[in-house]
Formats: structure tokens, C-alpha cells, sequence
């Protein structure tokens, strides 16, 4: 006799894949413009050189950062796996507080500036909810038989 396996219906977040998608190439645009705002910034405006070298160390931070939140959630969510999705989502906490820092305590802080911030915190925030979504999605499909 042959085993038949019974394929379930992928548990995958559609909404949450997309945002993911053009999260990644937000970010991308996010932090090419602050290296050029911050270039400019330091050759036109009086900035202290150890807080223009902090300012910049935290947003290469933040790259890192969301570059690890990203792939994680894309792992999570596509693997339909818990554990990448949970820390998908504790990264998104530090993400938003970075973006909350350029958007209000940068030494200066352009239009620009705050602009992004607030898409990225947009992102985060549908990104957050939809990951809980998720996960209660696939928690729920390991409970039933």
C-alpha cells in the first residue's frame, strides 16, 4: 500500500510577503538618502565631529538591523516556522525607536528626514500586526490534528 500525505494549504502571509518585499527596497532608498542628507549635512551645517561619526554609526546599525529583521521575517514566513517570525517581530521594536531618533533627536533633522521616518514606521507597524497574524496562523495549525 502507498501513504498518501495530505497537502494542507500554505499558511503564508501574502500581505505580509509583499510588505516585506517593499520593505526591502524602502530601506535601501531609506539609508541612501541618509548617508547623502548626512554628507550634507556635515559640510554645511556646524555639526561636532563625534556626533556626526555617532549619528552615522547608528544608521549603518540600523541597516544591520533591518537587513537581520528582514530576512527573518521572509524565513519565518515562507518556512511557516515560529521562531524566525518571533524574532521578526522583537526586532521590529528597535526598528521603530530608530526611526523615532531620526524622525525627533537627530542633531538636525530635515523634512526629508522625517518623511521617511514616518513610511518606515508605517511599514513597521503593518509589518508587526500582520507577523502576529502569522504566527497565530501558524500556532494554530500545529495544534490541530
Amino acid at each position: 500500500m502507498a501513504i498518501v500525505r495530505q497537502q494542507s494549504a500554505p499558511l503564508s502571509s501574502v500581505p505580509l510577503q509583499i510588505l516585506l518585499y517593499y520593505n526591502y527596497y524602502f530601506f535601501s532608498l531609506f539609508f541612501v538618502v541618509e548617508i547623502l542628507a548626512m554628507i550634507w549635512k556635515g559640510t554645511v551645517l556646524p555639526y561636532a565631529s563625534s556626533t556626526l561619526a555617532s549619528e552615522v554609526a547608528l544608521l549603518f546599525l540600523y541597516a544591520l538591523c533591518e537587513a537581520i529583521r528582514l530576512y527573518t521575517g521572509n524565513k519565518g514566513n515562507l518556512t511557516e516556522t515560529a521562531f524566525p517570525l518571533i524574532v521578526f517581530l522583537l526586532l521590529t521594536l528597535p526598528m521603530i525607536m530608530a526611526y523615532v531618533f531620526t524622525m525627533l533627536f537627530q542633531t538636525y533633522v530635515l523634512h526629508l528626514d522625517a518623511i521617511l521616518a514616518y513610511i518606515g514606521i508605517g511599514f513597521c507597524g503593518l509589518e508587526f500586526i500582520l507577523g502576529i497574524a502569522a504566527l497565530v496562523q501558524f500556532s494554530r495549525s500545529d495544534l490541530s490534528p
